[in-house]
């Protein structure tokens, strides 16, 4: 519970108002602080996602609200994204997918290049999607999420089981 205490002068029979002690002007706190878009005053909002928060899924939420936000707005002001870091986090992503697949061809072709046996070539192209899709069976229940981190993990540890198909086949290749 708040109380409010006022305390009341007076002299001469008139109380004394604020005007009377002070400059009162009806304005902002402090004008020299503001926000600009190029050469545009503006009013800067920076969202920023909780901890343990997807980043690409909440700047999603914030573009599908801009348009009901824009229809709030007086006509004469205009909403405008300065700037989105997560561009860079989804072309980041693409790459190293694009990248895990890459690998993942190039070891197939590799290994039917070399050894010119399709059995040979079958073991990996089964082991190399299963174990990345058994990676994801145990990540999805567990609350992982894809992220840079994880998907170059999962690229290194496709080179491993790249690796270990390969010594395998190179000793079955080699028992006559």
């Amino acid at each position: 519970m708040i109380i409010a205490m006022f305390w009341f002068a007076y002299r001469n029979g008139a109380p004394i108002t604020l005007s009377d002690v002070a400059k009162i002007t009806d304005g902002v706190e402090n004008s020299r602080l503001a926000g600009w878009m190029n050469q545009t005053p503006a009013v800067i909002l920076n969202i920023q996602r909780q901890p343990g928060a997807n980043t690409i899924a909440v700047v999603k939420s914030v573009e599908d609200l801009l348009p009901q936000l824009q229809a709030n707005l007086p006509a004469s002001v205009k909403l405008t994204v300065l700037t989105d870091r997560t561009t860079t986090i989804q072309a980041s992503v693409k790459d190293v997918e694009f990248e895990l697949a890459l690998t993942i061809g190039l070891v197939i072709m590799v290994i039917f290049v070399f050894l010119r046996n399709v059995s040979a070539t079958i073991i990996p192209a089964i082991a190399i999607p299963i174990s990345l899709i058994g990676t994801m069976a145990v990540m999805y229940p567990l609350g992982y999420s894809l992220n840079n981190l994880t998907l170059m993990a999962l690229t290194i540890s496709t080179g491993f089981v790249v690796d270990d198909a390969i010594v395998m086949i190179e000793n079955i290749s080699r028992v006559p």
